[in-house]
């Protein structure tokens, strides 16, 4: 073969090497863009830092897991056929109780923590714990909303 043909040959593959490069590069980059860095939900409130190594009382715990199990009961209670009124009337206070302490010791603890933070820290954690509320029960609003009008939707 003669030089010329050699290297337009040469030319040639490369060009098409080249192309096929490109293609991979600019197809593997669009097909699959980088994900967007996307802010951490807020849901959690950090504590101030003089104050997340605070331990919690065990009380809490326990009440809380007794009104858990309490709750559960009420369920189990509840799928039984026939239903024990007076049974299950006796669990429903028993929760009522449960929750009852369970609302006054973490309220207990929450003053406790306002105590000990400063008019700004106190400012900041609990303006953004309610601001967190707020966007839950409005989430919760919203999901509702939306499944009552695709309810509707679909009886019309």
């Amino acid at each position: 073969m003669s030089k010329r043909l050699l290297l337009f040959l040469l030319i040639v593959s490369l060009s098409f090497n080249f192309a096929v490069i490109i293609s991979i590069y600019c197809f593997g980059v669009r097909a699959c863009p980088a994900p967007r860095d996307v802010p951490p939900r807020p849901d959690h409130v950090m504590l101030p830092p003089h104050l997340q190594n605070i331990p919690w009382n065990p009380d809490i715990r326990q009440l809380r897991s007794s009104f858990d199990s309490t709750r559960v009961e009420l369920m189990r209670e509840l799928a039984k056929d026939p239903i024990d009124e007076e049974t299950v009337n006796n669990i429903l206070q028993k929760s009522l109780e449960l929750q009852n302490s369970l609302e006054s010791r973490l309220g207990e603890r929450l003053l406790t923590l306002r105590k000990q933070m400063t008019a700004e820290e106190a400012y900041n954690y609990f303006s953004n714990s309610a601001d967190n509320m707020q966007r839950r029960i409005q989430h919760f609003r919203n999901t509702r909303n939306r499944r009552n009008n695709h309810e509707e939707n679909n009886r019309n």
